[in-house]
């Protein structure tokens, strides 16, 4: 229950997909980092193929979406898990990956104006939450290219939602994260996705929001950071991407953590932070910072 007026402290942390474990892997050796350090998701990716390895473990193409025997290959099944933590599924992001045999880079193209592309990326979606034995309570997902309309993508999070409600009976959270080269990267196109979304489908509204990618953001708005942030709409801003360059933040970054952090405290709902910290032995240092900024007052923050 949420009082008007009153700020909600704290927020729900996800677990990042750490490099030390078993690429693809399964849940549980996942729960067994986050849960010491009070997380209450972890993240588990959900991309496309992505480099030579997993090409040489299915025999399918860089870039390819995973068929069920590829999935099975990928991921760990666990038998009896005490309680299955609930996990966040990361979707292919659509960036340039390692290059292809002959020496060319691949990107996956994120084809959210196409149907056909969006049934086929809920399938494999589903497959993987079959094969790990739970849904996933998240889902994260990128905007891809300018062909990608906001209607297409709205479209898009109701589709895969319908998909996981009918094949599991339960309707996971969908989030769009921001990306600097992609097609929605600053606060106004944020902000005009949510009305095109709240226009077409507002029955999904309770389940979708947007991942702020706060490195991202400030990478293409720079001086006018603070000016897009405020442009997003507090009731569509559900997560937050927390690093450096994929390192713990720091009060010294040119992202003024204390300003987006003073816009976190005031959301209307309690929020997702994932700290994007793929070494393991940085997680933590990175939840620390952002508890010790979700405690202070700005003002107590700013440096004098």
């Amino acid at each position: 229950m949420v009082w008007s007026g009153c700020h909600m402290l704290g927020a729900d942390y996800i677990y990042p997909n750490v490099t030390e474990v078993a690429r693809r892997g399964g849940l549980l050796e996942r729960w067994c980092l986050a849960e010491p350090l009070g997380c209450t998701y972890i993240e588990v990716p959900g991309d496309f193929i992505k480099n030579k390895t997993e090409v040489e473990r299915t025999g399918q193409d860089i870039g390819s979406m995973l068929t069920r025997s590829s999935i099975e290959e990928l991921y760990q099944q666990e038998a009896d898990l005490p309680r299955l933590p609930g996990y966040s599924l990361h979707t292919e992001p659509g960036i340039p990956r390692r290059r292809d045999p002959h020496g060319r880079q691949v990107k996956a193209d994120l084809r959210w104006h196409d149907p056909e592309w969006v049934i086929a990326l809920g399938d494999m979606l589903l497959e993987i939450g079959d094969f790990l034995g739970a849904p996933p309570a998240i889902i994260e997902i990128h905007p891809g290219g300018r062909k990608n309309s906001h209607a297409d993508i709205a479209a898009g999070m109701h589709a895969l939602i319908a998909a996981h409600q009918s094949a599991f009976g339960v309707e996971p959270r969908i989030l769009l994260e921001n990306h600097r080269d992609q097609n929605i990267s600053t606060g106004n196109q944020m902000r005009a996705f949510w009305e095109t979304l709240i226009t077409h489908h507002p029955e999904i509204v309770r389940l979708a929001g947007i991942a702020l990618d706060p490195g991202h953001l400030h990478a293409v708005t720079r001086e006018d950071f603070l000016q897009s942030l405020r442009r997003i709409p507090p009731e569509a801003l559900r997560s937050i991407h927390v690093h450096t360059n994929l390192r713990p933040p720091s009060i010294t970054d040119d992202v003024p953590w204390p300003e987006v952090f003073s816009a976190i405290r005031d959301l209307p709902e309690r929020p997702y932070i994932k700290p994007v910290i793929y070494q393991k032995n940085k997680v933590a240092e990175a939840i620390d910072f952002c508890e010790g900024m979700l405690a202070a007052p700005l003002k107590e923050r700013l440096p004098a």
